[in-house]
């Protein structure tokens, strides 16, 4: 049978630390108090040798039993056909040759149609031709999606005990934003299968998504026990612990995503992120433009490198950085509330006051632009300097200059 082969990268949006107001700490809610754990090593987390198989309790063996030849196991039976074909698609799959995977799934297919695998195979191959990253709520409400889903929950009802299509069901349902749904799908297919690192690794991320930090950093662990040596294990246990409050191990884990995968925007963008919430922006900031480097097209990214820029007293740098995380994101909070704590710094307080009631308005709920707005009221009710005339808000498209 074949099983997945993605793995899920459960994006936090670790710039929301960054979205304080100027000079309060950018540290992760703590939870309950608990002893600390430190992030184990690859040799901590490889699975635990056999037990030796104790003493036989009946008497020794006579010399005739102990001369005779040992007994040769039988040769593992060879695949089926449709087994081979699977095989095969999933390492086309794994190798981006979307064309050869779908000629191999068609033939498991037509070779076992009953065969859940088999049916399986094809709705895998359509989520791979969507293009669409593995991250929470990255595609809410996406059609062909939502069909992938209920052709999955189909494969399960006639085949309850078949723990991919609840592993594919839970993965896409959290590209589409439904925690609840993909969190029950990936219990019960933890409870099919506690070898597959691939659902720890998405339950874990389904946890985050309904707050529920706790479980999520087990899951993560348990992950990181069957398979050390992925990066995207390291940084998502490293989310979990920054979202416990643990950062100093948070930052450990995300130093050995790096040593795994140098070039990864992720790994370096959390890293920068940790060393923020740590109250260290000179630590940060190498890895966060590093970040912006490799992804520039990351909004999350960029706003956190603006952040570390006014905390290093760099204002012009923090401001042009916000407008072009604006311009690639209008729809990011958290880059509207840095740019306009950056331009109240500057004291370009009308241009600071747009920014922040666009936040406002972009989330209601979200306590931090009007904390800002009350602050910035009482600078400005003290008498500060006359601020320059104020510009046209930052729309989508280049970056616009402070």
């Amino acid at each position: 049978m074949s099983g997945s082969r993605c793995r899920l990268a459960f994006t936090t949006g670790l710039c929301c630390l960054a979205a304080c107001a100027p000079g309060a700490p950018a540290t992760a809610p703590a939870g309950p108090p608990r002893t600390a754990i430190v992030p184990p090593s690859p040799e901590q987390l490889a699975p635990p040798a056999p037990p030796a198989p104790e003493a036989p309790a009946q008497p020794a063996p006579t010399p005739s039993a102990a001369a005779a030849e040992p007994v040769a196991a039988p040769p593992p039976e060879p695949p089926s056909p449709a087994d081979a074909e699977l095989a095969a698609a999933d390492a086309a799959l794994g190798q981006d040759q979307l064309d050869g995977a779908r000629r191999h799934f068609e033939r498991a297919l037509a070779l076992a149609p009953a065969d859940p695998a088999a049916r399986l195979g094809p709705l895998r191959l359509r989520f791979a031709q969507l293009g669409l990253p593995l991250a929470y709520a990255e595609a809410p409400q996406h059609p062909e999606l939502q069909k992938l889903v209920r052709e999955a929950e189909a494969i399960s009802k006639d085949h309850p005990d078949f723990a991919p299509a609840l592993l594919e069901q839970g993965q896409w349902l959290i590209v589409l934003g439904d925690a609840p749904r993909a969190r029950s799908a990936l219990e019960r297919a933890a409870r099919l299968d506690a070898r597959n690192p691939e659902i720890p690794s998405a339950l874990g991320a389904a946890y985050l998504a309904t707050g529920d930090t706790q479980h999520a950093l087990e899951q993560f662990e348990h992950a990181l026990r069957l398979s050390p040596d992925e990066p995207e294990r390291w940084t998502n246990y490293g989310t979990a612990l920054m979202l416990r409050g643990r950062v100093s191990e948070a930052i450990r884990a995300f130093e050995h995503a790096l040593q795994l995968r140098p070039d990864d925007a992720r790994a370096e963008s959390d890293l920068g992120a940790a060393h923020l919430a740590n109250h260290r922006p000179d630590l940060a900031l190498p890895h966060l433009l590093r970040a912006t480097q490799l992804a520039p097209e990351r909004a999350t990214f960029l706003t956190n490198l603006g952040y570390a820029y006014e905390l290093q007293g760099q204002l012009d740098k923090a401001v042009e950085t916000q407008r072009k995380a604006v311009a690639l994101d209008p729809k990011l909070g958290s880059a509207w509330i840095n740019l306009g704590n950056a331009l109240a710094g500057l004291k370009q307080y009308e241009q600071a006051e747009v920014a922040l009631r666009q936040a406002a308005a972009l989330d209601p709920s979200d306590p931090r632009p009007q904390a800002s707005l009350r602050d910035l009221a009482e600078v400005r009710a003290r008498g500060a300097a006359t601020p320059p005339a104020p510009t046209s808000p930052p729309q989508r498209g280049a970056p616009n200059k402070p």
